[in-house]
């Protein structure tokens, strides 16, 4: 598919965040040089491939998910028993030791999972909010380096990588450049249902991660403890629920961005064309 240039010229914000994706292996697409990008400015570049890689990197997320929520099932159901004879049961002591370890390695198995899937997520994320500046240049109020950078900052990256994907989305599905909207000149208004729920789901889980790491996993009378086994439950399947959402969202501004690139291109084709 043709290149739509835009602009000549890019920020260094812009020239970082693309070689976080030729550090990370992910540049596609024409392969541009860094002269040609200078010369001819930004032009739309696939997202299905990269797109396809975060779904399958997020369904991994949530298998890792629902392995933990197995085990934190399994601590709920042994917790709460109480330390016998002076403050020692072996058998209480060893279901606390197991439980533990069990816990141990379901977050293991999801850290490596995140860790796995954040890398191309964010190059996904960054490539998306590039090709808004083909798509509807007017929209975006931030420039497309802080759509890797921001998720790196304390505090802004629970809210800062939302209010970008927020304007990327409608972005995608505007009226994009050069009457490229509806016959009636109307925008269009993609649905931002998927993309709050997501964001609700994984900010709500990080908040709750941080409240569990303070808790203790037992207390001087019970070996295992119903609040912090709720707690890790809650969270596992909020982030289960997250990686759902966020495959959803994913798929749907893919496919938001290949339509609006489709209206571009009919809008500045040649007339007779």
């Amino acid at each position: 598919m043709a290149d739509v240039p835009l602009r000549s010229g890019g920020s260094d914000e812009e020239d970082w965040a693309a070689g976080f994706e030729t550090y990370a292996g992910l540049e596609g697409g024409a392969g541009r040089s860094r002269a040609t990008a200078a010369v001819r400015g930004p032009s739309f570049r696939p997202v299905r491939g990269l797109a396809v890689a975060v779904t399958l990197l997020l369904a991994l997320a949530a298998a890792a998910a629902v392995h933990g929520l197995i085990a934190d099932i399994d601590a709920f159901r042994h917790s709460g028993r109480p330390l016998l004879y002076g403050g020692y049961d072996a058998q209480t002591f060893h279901l606390r030791d197991a439980m533990r370890d069990r816990h141990r390695s379901a977050s293991n198995l999801q850290l490596w999972a995140m860790v796995a899937t954040a890398g191309v997520f964010i190059a996904w994320f960054h490539r998306v909010r590039t090709n808004v500046d083909v798509l509807d240049p007017q929209v975006c109020t931030m420039g497309s380096g802080w759509a890797v950078g921001v998720w790196f900052v304390p505090l802004m990256n629970l809210v800062t990588p939302w209010l970008i994907a927020r304007e990327v989305t409608r972005a995608s599905g505007g009226p994009g450049r050069a009457g490229a909207g509806r016959p009636d000149g109307s925008a269009r208004k993609p649905s931002l249902t998927l993309l709050n729920a997501w964001w609700a789901a994984w900010v709500a889980s990080k908040v709750l991660l941080v409240i569990g790491s303070r808790l203790p996993a037992a207390d001087a009378k019970t070996a295992l403890t119903h609040g912090t086994s709720g707690i890790w439950i809650s969270i596992d399947a909020l982030n289960l629920v997250a990686a759902i959402l966020a495959t959803l969202y994913v798929r749907q501004l893919t496919r938001l961005q290949e339509r609006g690139l489709a209206g571009v291109a009919a809008a500045t084709a040649p007339s007779g064309v």
